[in-house]
């Protein structure tokens, strides 16, 4: 089993601001969790990829923006600033903490802590 890089975590989250689930959704293992914010954990890339495409539907873009990503054993926490553009042109930053554990080198549980209210006002 290859361990978990640094690489991985840049890679996992470019494909997540490049907004098409399904790139994002491969890195998942076949039972593994996602959770946002305080949403319910939903299990399983295809309904990790129902709640990304509703998630991205409100968007026009994202970017997030390193702030430290720190790596021990097969579990890594990023931290992050991220920029969301909506749908009206409004940007919003809202800084968030990522927090994922692999396992047969896809995510198996993945928790992002962020205040996303904004986002929806």
């Amino acid at each position: 089993m290859k361990r978990l890089t640094e690489q991985f975590v840049i890679d996992y989250f470019k494909d997540v601001d490049t907004m098409h689930p399904e790139k994002v959704t491969s890195y998942y293992g076949e039972n593994g969790s996602f959770k946002f914010g305080n949403a319910n954990a939903v299990i399983g890339p295809q309904a990790i990829l129902e709640v990304l495409i509703g998630f991205y539907e409100m968007l026009q873009t994202m970017e997030h923006h390193k702030k430290g990503i720190w790596i021990a054993d097969d579990s890594a926490v990023f931290e992050a600033d991220v920029l969301f553009i909506k749908k009206n042109g409004e940007k919003v930053i809202l800084p968030a903490v990522s927090i994922l554990r692999t396992k047969n080198s896809k995510i198996d549980d993945f928790r992002m802590v962020m205040d996303a209210a904004p986002l929806f006002t």
